[in-house]
C-alpha cells in the first residue's frame, strides 16, 4: 500500500469539488507523497530515513521549512540505527527499545511528509528532491463508464477500515481517496479486487470523507464516487 492518512492532515489534491464528488481540472495529475515507508522493513526504513535527511538538507531552499528539523530527524534515525544494531543477540528489552525508536522515527517522517504534501503547487520534482517518493495519478480525464459506489465501510481493527464497493465492468483496479475536515484529499491506495478491501494506517477517532473510482489502462479513470463519511476507531 502506497499511501495513508496522517493526523489531521491530508494529501494535497488540487481541484476536487467534494460537493459533487467530481474532480475539476481533469487533465492535471495528482501529486501525492507516498507513505509507503510506514510498511518498510527495519533496514529499509533506516536507509530511507538517512536519504530523506540528506536530500531535505541539500534542498532546503526549495522545499522550505518542515515541522521536524533535520537535526531532530537525523537524531531519531541514528537512535533507531543504534537500537537496530543491538537487536541481534539481544533480549526482549532491546527489541522493545528498537520498536519504540522505530515508531518515533516513523512519526517524524510522517509529519514532514504531510507538511510537504500540503505545500501549494507541489510537483513531482519537489517530492523527489525531498527523498520521499511521489505517487502520480489521474493525469487523464475520467472516461465515460459506470462509477463504483461505496456500499459499506466498517472498522476492521484500530486504524483499519474495510470497504464494500460495487464492481465496475472492465476496471483494472480501484483507487481510494479521502479527506479530513477542510483539508485536501489523500490518496489512500489501490486494490485490484472488490473483495476483502482494507485500508490501513488511518488515525483512530478521526472522521474521513471517502471516495472510490475505477481505474483502466492508459492511466484512465471513472468519475469519483459519491462521498461517504465514516469515523475510524
Amino acid at each position: 500500500m502506497d499511501a495513508v492518512w496522517g493526523s489531521g492532515q491530508t494529501w494535497g489534491s488540487k481541484g476536487l469539488a467534494w460537493g459533487s464528488g467530481t474532480r475539476k481540472d481533469l487533465n492535471m495529475p495528482l501529486i501525492h507523497v507516498s507513505l509507503g515507508f510506514m510498511e518498510y522493513k527495519d533496514y529499509e526504513l533506516d536507509d530511507f530515513a538517512t536519504k530523506v535527511v540528506i536530500d531535505c538538507t541539500a534542498n532546503a531552499g526549495t522545499l522550505g521549512t518542515l515541522p521536524v528539523s533535520m537535526t531532530v530527524l537525523d537524531g531519531a534515525q541514528k537512535s533507531f540505527h543504534t537500537a537496530l544494531s543491538l537487536v541481534k543477540g539481544g533480549g526482549t528489552d532491546t527489541t522493545a527499545d528498537k520498536t519504540a525508536k522505530r515508531l518515533t522515527l516513523l512519526g517524524l517522517l510522517r509529519q514532514n511528509a504531510l507538511a510537504l504534501q500540503a505545500k501549494p503547487g507541489l510537483t513531482e520534482t519537489d517530492v523527489n528532491l525531498s527523498g520521499y517518493k511521489p505517487v502520480v495519478s489521474g493525469s487523464h480525464a475520467p472516461v465515460a463508464v459506470n462509477v463504483p459506489a461505496i456500499l459499506d465501510v466498517i472498522n476492521v481493527a484500530s486504524t483499519k477500515l474495510g470497504f464494500k464497493i460495487t464492481p465496475v465492468a472492465g476496471a483494472v483496479f480501484y483507487e481510494f481517496q479521502g479527506k479530513v475536515g477542510n483539508n485536501p484529499a489523500q490518496l489512500l491506495g489501490t486494490v485490484k479486487s472488490t473483495r476483502n478491501i482494507v485500508m490501513e494506517n488511518l488515525i483512530s477517532g478521526t472522521t474521513y470523507v471517502l471516495q472510490v473510482r475505477a481505474g483502466y489502462g492508459g492511466n484512465r479513470f471513472s468519475e469519483w464516487s459519491e462521498p461517504v463519511t465514516h469515523m475510524c476507531t
